[in-house]
């Protein structure tokens, strides 16, 4: 009862987010990566998420001057954060992202369970090779792997107030491991502290 108690209220913020949103981030669009030497960024949300989570972070993301055909936000089509299924789906989506882009890599920003199937996809679909960042939000990423890809800039940023993962899921041997305070597991998305960790992660 408390678990669904939980989620109930998860999905409700999630939805919450939505509305939020101000930016549409057209995810197939057919454009090539800006010429800035950046890589297209794909944002991986978590269990019961979509693309819209990220609205405050793509704006964030716009003002320190990527474009809009920088951003590609998937929607995974089971929310249940299974890392078997998604794993699949973001191949293809990642895949689809660097052919239409012509960019030779992707960084990932994912948030909750989007980390573990980021990390799925790294160790078992043989998806490190087209990666160069990855950030993960308040992810559980100890539940595939204790360590850091090798070769990837990965950065873990969680925080001692989420309540619905567990702090010693999200670091990683060798990554580089933020802790943080104050800040919720869904306020991850838009807290203006949490986004200048990222920007620092992506330079």
């Amino acid at each position: 009862m408390r678990k669904s108690i939980v989620l109930r209220c998860v999905l409700t913020c999630l939805f919450f987010l939505s509305s939020l949103s101000l930016l549409s981030i057209p995810a197939g669009a057919e454009q090539a990566a800006a010429a800035n030497g950046r890589n297209p960024i794909v944002l991986v949300h978590g269990i019961g998420g979509a693309g819209f989570n990220f609205a405050s972070i793509e704006r964030a993301l716009i003002n320190e001057g990527y474009s809009r055909s920088d951003l590609y936000a998937i929607d995974f089509l089971d929310k249940s954060g299974n890392n078997i299924t998604n794993s699949r789906q973001l191949s293809s989506y990642i895949d689809d992202v660097l052919r239409k882009t012509g960019a030779s890599q992707v960084d990932i920003i994912a948030h909750s369970m989007g980390g573990a199937n980021t990390l799925y996809y790294i160790n078992n679909l043989g998806g490190g090779k087209n990666i160069g960042k990855v950030i993960t939000l308040g992810s559980p990423n100890r539940l595939v792997a204790r360590s850091a890809p090798t070769g990837i800039a990965y950065t873990s940023i969680y925080s001692t107030s989420d309540l619905i993962v567990n702090n010693t899921l999200s670091p990683l041997d060798g990554a580089n491991n933020i802790r943080i305070f104050g800040v919720t597991h869904i306020g991850l998305l838009i807290d203006r502290g949490v986004q200048s960790h990222i920007m620092n992660a992506l330079k």
